[in-house]
């Protein structure tokens, strides 16, 4: 190679290492700026030569970057021209192999191939660390936890989880507000009730209230040559409405909760039991309508309807009213055994046709024996919770069940084919262990269970090899051998 093919490789190697270390430099890489600084080859070789080196942390350390330090050898410059660059705020020219430091804003004219240098101006140098920063940080989420990340080390110093830490607090800042934007934009896209009423009587329709409809149910149902389908009608869309407690008190109010009482005593037996769902449906777990009912003598009338009404359908829909109406309401139960709903509900033992309404008489009354029993063990330290057992003291369920022969009807049940049936049953029996023992012990008691203990054992062998998370027929082994065992 001539002179002055010499000349020309080192020039274009100089201004090739400068373009690289000027991307590495201004791209916000942290480089070692020892290699530029100590860039004379020392070998007395001519030609200029490019070299990129792993830092001593990469050889150190199983990490995933390229970094390195950027070193240029060049050989035909002295000593002197390694002079130390001061950068200003203003462009300097970089002498040829002169090392710079890290973080200037580097420029080289590719004309004449001068380079020159100047401080980052301030908004550059911090949209520089900005940018750094947002790609260095990285956001996770796992549930309810949630941090930043570090994807250049593998852990933080103090400057870095500084940085990491107000980068976390501003996209959770920037979360927030997007929220709030995002909630703004859905409300904006929407109106209130209040102007869509306004806008809808406008436009000459009405927006009414469930108070408003029922005002207009309750007049179709009195206008005078009603039909009993539009009656039925009434009633109907009543029940929907009720079942909502604010709905239901409302009907007091409006004297809708009388006309449903009368409406128990209608001719019409579809109207009866549509009119016994409506007082089901309002009287369910809403005290001040169950004041109401109690007070208007729907426990005797309801009573009866399930002893002695011709409809099957009536029958059940006044047990279902009855069974809401005295529920957790100590005075309800006792109107309740004093008007002779034990005798009523056993009546329906001896007849045929009262399967389903059997099952449902002995749930209702194990669910009050419960209610009591649960009242019993409140803490007498709560005054409220002494007032409750004064009530309930006075309702004397358990004593008046044995006198009406509970003990024997209930066992009665226990051929049901129904496994729900069953366990209703066998509950039943362990809360009336203690008053009803002796008439568990009879043959053919003894003989039921013993049935149904060989059949639940067949069925848990079963279960288990399923390995579903499934116990129920172990469950119901287990009442029945709780059953055995106490009478043993």
């Amino acid at each position: 190679m001539n002179r002055m093919e010499k000349v020309a490789a080192v020039h274009i190697a100089s201004v090739l290492a400068l373009v690289l270390s000027s991307l590495l430099l201004h791209g916000g890489n942290t480089q070692d700026t020892e290699g530029l600084r100590n860039s004379k080859q020392t070998s007395g070789g001519h030609n200029g030569a490019l070299m990129v080196v792993p830092n001593e942390e990469e050889l150190q350390e199983d990490d995933e970057d390229d970094n390195g330090v950027v070193s240029v050898e060049l050989d035909d410059y002295d000593d002197e021209d390694l002079e130390v660059f001061y950068p200003t705020k203003e462009w300097q020219r970089i002498k040829p192999g002169q090392a710079i430091p890290a973080g200037l804003h580097v420029s080289i004219d590719l004309t004449t191939g001068e380079k020159r240098a100047k401080l980052l101006d301030d908004d550059d140098h911090t949209k520089e660390k900005e940018e750094d920063i947002s790609s260095r940080y990285m956001k996770w989420k796992d549930g309810d936890r949630q941090g930043m990340v570090n994807t250049k080390n593998k852990y933080f110093t103090a400057s870095e989880l500084k940085d990491a830490l107000k980068k976390f607090k501003a996209d959770q800042d920037d979360v927030s507000a997007a929220g709030q934007q995002k909630l703004k934009n859905v409300k904006d896209q929407y109106r209130s009730y209040d102007e869509l009423k306004d806008i809808l009587q406008q436009m000459h329709v009405d927006v009414e209230t469930d108070t408003e409809i029922m005002q207009k149910l309750l007049l179709a149902y009195t206008e005078e040559g009603s039909s009993g389908d539009m009656r039925l009608h009434v009633l109907t869309e009543l029940e929907y409405h009720v079942h909502q407690i604010d709905n239901a008190q409302n009907l007091i109010e409006l004297g809708g909760f009388q006309l449903v009482i009368l409406a128990l005593n209608d001719s019409n037996s579809d109207i009866r039991a549509e009119a016994a769902r409506v007082l089901g449906a309002a009287v369910q777990s809403n005290p001040k309508v169950q004041i109401e009912a109690l007070e208007s003598g729907a426990v005797p009338t309801l009573i009866r309807f399930v002893a002695s009404d011709s409809s099957t359908a009536v029958r059940k829909k006044a047990l279902y009213a009855l069974s809401t109406l005295v529920r957790h309401f100590p005075l309800a139960q006792l109107r309740f055994l004093q008007q002779g709903g034990l005798s009523c509900l056993a009546q329906l033992f001896g007849d045929p046709n009262a399967t389903t309404l059997r099952i449902k008489a002995v749930t209702l009354l194990h669910d009050l024996m419960v209610e009591q029993i649960n009242v019993e063990n409140l803490s007498p330290d709560n005054p409220t919770n002494m007032e409750k057992k004064k009530q309930y003291e006075k309702v004397p369920l358990l004593q008046m069940m044995v006198e009406a022969g509970w003990c024997q009807l209930i066992p009665t049940l226990l051929d049901s084919p129904d496994h729900d049936t069953r366990e209703k049953v066998l509950r039943a029996m362990i809360t009336l262990f203690t008053p009803c023992h002796n008439d568990y012990k009879s043959t053919e008691t003894q003989q039921q269970l013993s049935v149904l203990r060989g059949e639940y054992q067949a069925l848990v062998v079963e279960e288990k090899p399923e390995d579903s998370g499934d116990d129920y027929f172990s469950l119901l082994l287990s009442l029945v051998d709780e059953i055995s065992t106490k009478m043993s």
